[in-house]
């Protein structure tokens, strides 16, 4: 799905109101009532619900809540923040339905007003500020803010954690003390730029997106080049026929190892070949031969004329797709044969870890001669890709430069994180939705890295695959951390098999 300005986002609630029919009030309580729905998941009805409304429409979003909370016999109190004299249409007819309601306190608070008292049992819900904030927040509804966040009740923010703006430009600027801390963000119809950033995990929390139902046509209409992938989102899987054979889905090498990181290639081969692909090479220094031959019998290996490292690049021509980079080292004949090899290739292939180290040095001393192959997939890690494209002062400016250097080099880069981005030659960026914490482990990059390039043999495009091998290894992830604390990579590589299941139901 388009990634939106909060601009955008609102031009699209109109749109919807003017095309559906719909009024504006009807609309917001849609999504009350499909907020509530989402808070009873998490809710017990033994809890005090605690709601700070601001002035304008998300504070009628939390009226709307209120209400509908009330009929649900929870024992809620409201706080309408008068930070102003202005009230939005929407909030004040809010307003009137919820003071009908006797069974709820409705208190105003204002500049001399003694602020609640908020005991670690209440549920908070922020619904002061919403995706028309555009200015920092001060004065009373700061107090607010900072009045909340110093307890530690469980927060749920509406649409938008309070303080925090939509749009990505405005991450340079954060400043902690004047945003809601929220624990989870109920948020409507698409997840804001914003949330997707190390740097505003401590705001969003974790966040779920409810479809309140804007009419899809809209995005035809509006430019974006940021998408967030989920399901719906993936290219056309590949299914296998009842005449299939390995051939049928290509021949990968996967070239990588070193004395005492032969398990880096090991775990890349066998989720290249858990992935689907027909057949998987293995191209490894001589010291891991018994390794991959003991360990993955389902394997073919080449070895290098070198015992600890790898000097001595293969051919590729016989290949439909290669993956380098995990286990290989910086061994200086390494560096010198990867230098003269890596012009030679022609076949869609993966470049990760010490491939790309490697690479980033080569780009410092042969600035003018080196090349990646066209339309390579780079699946860096943020330190890598530092020393690709220059250290950056925050995950926003990165992006900037991966998207730059995309371009540039007309490649794809694969920036690895708790949401992934993929930025392509044309400009455009994707975060992904899959994946969790406990695959921040080693051997996990590896995985991804060997799901790739099973896709580039098995004939997907650069494209489809970095995207569908970031969402694939993700959803492994997911997937094999049920009913676990932690995972190691050979649990997401058991889990493919599965993933790849689900996608297909």
């Amino acid at each position: 799905m388009k990634l939106l300005t909060a601009q955008q986002i609102r031009d699209w609630d109109a749109y919807t109101i003017r095309h559906e029919p719909i009024s504006s009030i009807d609309l917001m309580e849609h999504a009350a009532n499909l907020f509530v729905k989402q808070l009873k998941k998490i809710v017990k009805h033994d809890r005090t619900i605690k709601i700070f409304c601001g002035l304008g429409n998300n504070g009628g979003d939390g009226l709307a809540i209120a209400k509908l909370l009330c009929d649900e016999n929870f024992l809620v109190e409201v706080f309408v923040v008068e930070y102003s004299k202005n009230r939005s249409t929407d909030f004040s007819q809010n307003l009137k339905r919820l003071e009908e309601k006797i069974e709820v306190s409705i208190i105003s608070i204002h500049e001399k007003s003694i602020l609640p008292i908020i005991h670690q049992s209440d549920i908070i819900i922020d619904a002061l500020f919403g995706t028309g904030l555009n200015k920092n927040i001060e004065g009373l509804a700061l107090k607010v803010i900072q009045h909340i966040n110093q307890f530690s009740a469980y927060t749920i923010a509406v649409d938008m954690p309070s303080g925090l703006q939509a749009d990505i430009f405005y991450l340079a600027n954060l400043e902690s003390n004047k945003i809601i801390h929220a624990h989870q963000t109920i948020t409507f119809q698409v997840p804001k730029q914003s949330f997707l950033h190390a740097e505003t995990f401590a705001f969003v929390g974790e966040f779920t997106i409810l479809d309140i139902g804007l009419k899809k046509e809209f995005l035809d209409k509006v430019d974006s080049k940021h998408f967030y992938m989920d399901k719906d989102e993936l290219p056309q899987l590949k299914l296998r026929n009842k005449f299939s054979h390995k051939g049928t889905f290509g021949h990968a090498i996967c070239i990588g190892g070193s004395y005492g990181k032969i398990g880096a290639n090991l775990l890349m081969s066998k989720a290249c070949l858990k992935t689907g692909v027909g057949l998987v090479t293995s191209y490894i220094p001589k010291v891991g031969y018994t390794i991959l031959q003991t360990a993955f019998s389902e394997c073919m290996v080449l070895t290098d004329d070198e015992i600890l490292e790898i000097r001595n690049f293969p051919s590729t021509e016989n290949y439909d797709a290669i993956a380098v980079g995990p286990g290989l080292g910086m061994n200086e004949y390494t560096i010198k044969s990867f230098y003269k090899w890596i012009s030679s290739i022609t076949k869609p292939c993966v470049i990760d870890a010490d491939a790309l180290n490697i690479s980033s040095q080569l780009l410092i001393e042969h600035h003018d001669s080196f090349r990646f192959p066209k339309h390579a997939i780079l699946t860096p890690h943020p330190k890598e890709f530092d020393r690709l494209a220059g250290i950056s002062k925050n995950s926003v400016e990165r992006i900037e430069k991966q998207i730059h250097f995309a371009q540039h080099h007309q490649v794809f880069v694969v920036l690895k994180g708790a949401h992934t981005t993929i930025a392509t030659p044309d400009g455009n960026l994707y975060f992904n939705s899959t994946g969790n914490s406990a695959m921040a482990t080693a051997g996990s990059g590896d995985v991804l890295t060997g799901i790739i390039v099973s896709l580039l043999a098995q004939g997907y495009e650069p494209k489809d695959a970095a995207i569908f091998g970031v969402y694939l290894h993700g959803l492994s992830g997911d997937l094999a951390v049920k009913n676990k604390a932690t995972l190691i990579a050979s649990d997401i590589i058991e889990a493919l098999p599965f993933a790849l299941f689900s996608l297909l139901s």
